[in-house]
C-alpha cells in the first residue's frame, strides 16, 4: 500500500474513533493540583465538566466519554480524590473546596464552549455550590448552560428511618438550570417531588427523567446488571438529550439566587453499629398492605407482639443479603412473641414471587408497589427497620443490612421481648 494511502487509512481511523485522551494538570490560585483527563472533540462548541461520584473515577466513565467526544462534545474528568489525597467514601468530597470546583468551571469557561456539567450523588451539592460561587464572582455565566445530575442526593443527612428531611441549604438557593437523571431503582427515586419543588423555589429550572431498572450510580457499578448495561451505552445519548433541554433555558443567570442560612456541606447521619433509638413515645404509623401469597395484613392486629418492620426492594443487594439472617432471628425469637414484616417496595407480585422462589423466606411478605406506606413511615433508604414494641411504640430504627440473629443484636432485642 502507498505510503499516501496509509495516511488517509490512518486519518480515517483517527476521525471516526476521535482524537487519543489526554491527561493534564489544572493548578488553581490556591496552588492545588488537580489531575485532568481531557476528550477532545474536533469540532463542536461543547463542554462538559464531569465532576466525579464521592466513590470516586470508574473505568465505565471512559467510553461514555469517548461516544461524547465522537459527538462533538469534548469532556473534562477532573480526579478530585486524587487532589486532595481522599480515600473514597459517602462524604469524601466535604474536604473539597467549592470555590475549587468554581475555578475547574472558570477554566472550563475559557475554552471558549458552552459548559455543561454533570455531577452524580452529593457531588451534586458541591456543584450547585461552586455554580453559585461562580455566579458571585463572575459576569460570564451565559457561558454555563446547565447541570446534568445523576440520582441526586441533596440531603444536610439521611434520615435515619423515619427522621424529618432537611436539605441542602444550597437546595432552595440554586437557579441553575438542571436535568435529574433520576434511577428507579433508589430511594430518591420516591422523593423526587420533594426535591424539585425546593430546587424551583430558587428559580431553577428543572427537568426529570427515570431511568427505569437502573439503580444509583448504574453507569459507574462494578457489577451492573444487564439494563444498566444498555443505560450506559445510551447515555452520550441520554446526556445530548438534556443538553438539548437544557440550551434554551438561557444558562446560568448572572444573580443568585438568595441563600436561606449558612451554606453548608452534607454531614454524615448519627449512627451506632447497631439501631438507633428512636424518640419516645413515638407510636408506629398504620400499616396495612397486601400480603404477597394473598389476603392482607394490619400491623395493628400484631400489637402485643414486638414486630420488626423492615422495608427493603429485590434491586438492593443489602437487602437480600440481610434476608437469610432475618429468617433466622424469626425463627429462634417467634416463640417469644417476635413478628417480622417484610415490606417489598417498587414491584409487581409476580416479579417479588419469582425473585423469593426457593429462597427460605417464610415470615410475611408485604407488597407497597406504589411506595404510600414508604412515605408515610420516612424511609429514604433500602433496607430500613424498625422495630416496634409490644405497646405499638418505635423503639428503634436504623437503614443498612445487619446480622439479625448475632449475639449483639439478640442482647439489644431481648429485653424488648422481657417487657
Amino acid at each position: 500500500m502507498r505510503p499516501s494511502l496509509l495516511v488517509l487509512l490512518f486519518s480515517l481511523l483517527f476521525s471516526i474513533a476521535g482524537q487519543a485522551a489526554e491527561e493534564r494538570t489544572i493548578t488553581l490560585q490556591s496552588g492545588d493540583e488537580i489531575p485532568l483527563t481531557v476528550h477532545p472533540a474536533a469540532g463542536g462548541d461543547r463542554l462538559l465538566l464531569w465532576l466525579p461520584s464521592e466513590f470516586g473515577l470508574s473505568p465505565r466513565q471512559r467510553p461514555v466519554a469517548e461516544a461524547l467526544a465522537r459527538q462533538g462534545i469534548e469532556v473534562w474528568i477532573p480526579d478530585l480524590h486524587a487532589a486532595w489525597f481522599l480515600a473514597a467514601g459517602r462524604y469524601s468530597l466535604n474536604e473539597v473546596p467549592p470555590a475549587a470546583a468554581t475555578e475547574l468551571v472558570r477554566q472550563a469557561v475559557a475554552s471558549g464552549r458552552k459548559v455543561f456539567v454533570m455531577a452524580p450523588g452529593r457531588t451534586a451539592g458541591l456543584a450547585l455550590r461552586a455554580l453559585r460561587r461562580y455566579q458571585q464572582k463572575y459576569h460570564d455565566t451565559d457561558r454555563i448552560r446547565g447541570l446534568i445530575t445523576v440520582g441526586p442526593r441533596l440531603f444536610l443527612r439521611t434520615p435515619q428511618g423515619g427522621e424529618p428531611v432537611e436539605l441542602l441549604p444550597i437546595a432552595q438557593a440554586s437557579n441553575v438550570p438542571i436535568y435529574i437523571l433520576q434511577p428507579r431503582n433508589a430511594g430518591g427515586f420516591w422523593y423526587l417531588r420533594e426535591l424539585i419543588e425546593p430546587l424551583q423555589s430558587g428559580g431553577a429550572p428543572v427537568y426529570t427523567h427515570v431511568l427505569e431498572g437502573a439503580r444509583d450510580g448504574f453507569n459507574l457499578r462494578d457489577d451492573p446488571n444487564p439494563q444498566e448495561e444498555v443505560l450506559t451505552a445510551r447515555l452520550p445519548a441520554i446526556i445530548e438529550q438534556a443538553m438539548a433541554l437544557l440550551e434554551p433555558a438561557g444558562g446560568l443567570p448572572p444573580r443568585a439566587a438568595p441563600l436561606p442560612g449558612e451554606d453548608r456541606a452534607p454531614e454524615a447521619a448519627k449512627r451506632t453499629a447497631l439501631l438507633n433509638p428512636y424518640p419516645e413515645g413515638v407510636t408506629a404509623p398504620p400499616l396495612r398492605l397486601p400480603l404477597l401469597e394473598g389476603g392482607e395484613k394490619d400491623l395493628a392486629q400484631l400489637r402485643g407482639k414486638l414486630v420488626l418492620v423492615n422495608f427493603w426492594a429485590i434491586w438492593c443487594p443489602p437487602c437480600v443479603e440481610e434476608l437469610p439472617s432475618l429468617q433466622r432471628l424469626h425463627d429462634k425469637r417467634q416463640a417469644a412473641g417476635l413478628e417480622i414484616l417484610g415490606v417489598e417496595v417498587g414491584d409487581a407480585p409476580e416479579k417479588v414471587k419469582d425473585f423469593l422462589a426457593g429462597k427460605a423466606v417464610f415470615f410475611p411478605v408485604l407488597l407497597d408497589p406504589e411506595g404510600k406506606a414508604l412515605a408515610s413511615w420516612g424511609v429514604h433508604a433500602f433496607p430500613t427497620t424498625f422495630v416496634i414494641d409490644r405497646q405499638g411504640r418505635i423503639r428503634y430504627a436504623g437503614f443498612g443490612a445487619f446480622a439479625w440473629d448475632s449475639p449483639e443484636m439478640l442482647e439489644l432485642l431481648d429485653p424488648l421481648l422481657a417487657e
